[in-house]
This record gives structure tokens, sequence and C-alpha cells, in this order.
């Protein structure tokens, strides 16, 4: 057995002295709070939720009022935070966004040397003890802190099927090569041996397909290296059965079957980087190009609908990687016509992927504590 940390002995201990406890929500009423949310539904019991899980009160609420829709993911590490605050009756919910001096300041200053801003405390009634839910594009998810002696463990949130981290890769050229910068394995490391696998990708070649060919061994470095350098020591899921678990997260390989990914076509876009490229596909398509402007037969495009599920077209897709806002479109007897400077480029990631398929929380706790 690889041996545990000092912290991560600490907190596996109190987490399996406790009961195990069930998740709050468990995924498929998850799914559901999640579909009604992104539908901007008034069937939902705001009431219940600013009982049993006010930082999800919250995110939904914030979603409706900026219009954008909430992930998925938001919803687990709310619910998830909140059944481990239960766990440890941590009783007290205060929303740090609009309770700003909440905290102290010495844990706000430890906070931010881990990249975490608070969003949500969850406190024992004398404050000496706090669950901070917290973000930050490089940190984790949350923080269980000793205010008195600044003892602080960190805790990642994971839903059974979920990803590590997806950055963008490096803008490719305009060959569609695979492009490795010393600045990319810089700030991602992890993802080198992966990298090196897919040496010659060409991602003109593969696009509409993910990759997903990769040892076992570079994915397990994706995965479990991710979260040492974002300096976490657990992570919290739940099992089959949806009992809270908690894993040291060095240790993922030994319970999650673990997969690895590059995408091709990503979920952030970006004005067009390869010109040339973007004008031979229009062409191949039959499309006329006449300066800036471009007309093409709509039955040569794919429509490319809003994230959230409500089938609504949002614009056009030219190719998987290339596409076009219907904003930016004008569409006269089935011709699509637009300023090929208006076109959005997809980036392609990287991630390392974990399944807890088979997961009970009665085997982690007996094979670390029995």
């Amino acid at each position: 057995m690889i041996p545990l940390t000092k912290l991560q002995k600490e907190i596996m201990k109190e987490f399996y002295d406790n009961n195990p406890i069930k998740v709050i929500f468990n995924k498929t009423r998850r799914n559901l709070l999640w579909k009604k949310a992104t539908e901007r539904s008034q069937d939902l019991d705001f009431v219940e939720l600013r009982l049993k899980c006010p930082a999800l009160e919250h995110q939904i609420k914030k979603s409706y009022e900026s219009g954008k829709n909430i992930q998925s993911a938001v919803f687990s590490e709310c619910v998830y935070a909140q059944t481990f605050a239960n766990m440890l009756d941590l009783t007290m919910f205060v929303n740090c966004m609009e309770n700003i001096n909440f905290i102290p300041i010495p844990v706000k200053e430890l906070l931010k040397s881990y990249n975490l801003f608070p969003r949500y405390a969850y406190s024992s009634l004398d404050k000496k003890r706090m669950l901070i839910q917290a973000g930050g594009c490089n940190g984790i998810d949350s923080a269980l802190i000793t205010i008195l002696d600044l003892n602080i463990y960190t805790i990642e949130f994971k839903e059974p099927g979920a990803k590590t981290s997806e950055p963008d890769l490096p803008k490719y050229n305009e060959d569609g090569n695979l492009l490795v910068t010393d600045t990319f394995l810089l700030k991602y490391p992890q993802f080198g041996e992966m990298l090196k696998e897919q040496a010659g990708l060409n991602f003109f070649n593969v696009m509409g397909s993910n990759i997903n060919k990769f040892s076992k061994e570079s994915i397990n470095i994706a995965v479990s290296e991710n979260y040492t350098k974002k300096y976490a020591d657990v992570i919290c899921t739940e099992d089959m059965d949806g009992y809270l678990v908690m894993l040291p997260v060095n240790q993922v390989s030994i319970w999650a079957e673990i997969e690895g990914e590059i995408r091709p076509a990503g979920r952030n876009h970006y004005k067009v980087w390869t010109p040339n490229a973007l004008r031979k596909f229009l062409i191949d398509k039959g499309a006329t190009i006449i300066d800036s402007n471009v007309s093409i037969d709509i039955s040569k495009l794919k429509p490319r609908t809003e994230r959230g599920g409500n089938g609504k077209i949002s614009g056009y897709k030219i190719t998987p990687l290339f596409f076009i806002y219907l904003k930016d479109c004008q569409i006269v007897n089935n011709i699509v016509n637009f300023n090929i400077n208006s076109v959005q480029q997809l980036n392609p990631t990287i991630t390392g992927k974990m399944f807890f398929k088979k997961l009970k929380y009665k085997d982690v706790k007996e094979y670390y504590f029995s």
C-alpha cells in the first residue's frame, strides 16, 4: 500500500471515524435540477434549496440573473461541500461574496497562497473551524481550516465520472500539426507524457473525433499530478450507493478507471488563427469568397445548437473546428452570407478522466483503516 501523508491520514481518519453520510441530492436529482436551471424554470423549490444547500440556491439564482448556463459540475461541488459540512457539524453558512469580512484576514492570506478565493464558508458556531468553498483558475475546490493554528486540508470535489482539468493546448499553425511549447509544459507538466505519445498528430485530419489512445502510465501521471500540482490532499466523490467517499489524490488509479483525451474542438473558441486553412475548407465546400464576404449553400453547413440541451440553433459549423454565429449570418434562399472575419475557431484541449464505477465507501474505509 502507498503510505498516506500526514495530512491525508489526519483528514481521512476523521472522515472515516464519522458515520457514513449520503449525498444530500443524488445524481438523478442533480440532473433534474440542472435541467430546470438551464431552462430557467420557475418550477424550482428555492425554499428547499436554501434550507438544504444554500450555495446551490445562490448559484442557480445567479445563473438566472446572468443568463449564463450553470455547469453540472457546480451542482456536485455545492452538494458535496454541504454534505461534508453536515458531517462535520459546520452548521453556519456564509456567502463570502456578500459578506466579505466573515473570513479572518490570516485565513484569506493563507487561501491566497493556494490561489484560492472564498465563495462560500461552512463554519462551526464558534467560528474556530471552517470549510471554505473556493474558486480560482489553478486552485482546488475547497479547504478545511482550523482558524487558531491555520491548519489546512485541501479538497477536490469530483463526480463519479469527471475530468481532472481541461486546458487549451497551444494554438497550432496553418499545417494543423499538434504544437507543444515549453510555456505549456511549464504550466501543465502533468500532460507531458500524453503529448509525447501523440507526436505528429494533425488536427485537420482528426477533426470530428476525439483522441483517446494513451498508455495507462501517461494517463496516471496526468490524473495524479494534476492534483498534487494544485496542492490538493484528497478527493471527495460519491460511491455507487450514494455515500460521500474520501480518497487520497495520488491514489486515484487504485479506485477509478482512468482515461486520457485530446479534443480537437474544445469548448473555448477564438478569432480564427489559421485563415488559409479556413479559406481552403470553405472553397472545398463550394463557397464563394469575394474580399471578406462568404456565400455558401446552407446544406453544406451543420447547425450548431446552444449549450443546455434546448435544441435552439445558435450558429452553423463549417467544419468541426470552425463555426459562424447565427447573429453574424444573413440567410437568403438557403444561401448563408457572412464576413469571414466573424468566423470562430475552436481550440484543442487535453484532459485526464476518471470513472469511479464500482466505488464503495466500505471498501475504501477497510483499505486504509482496517
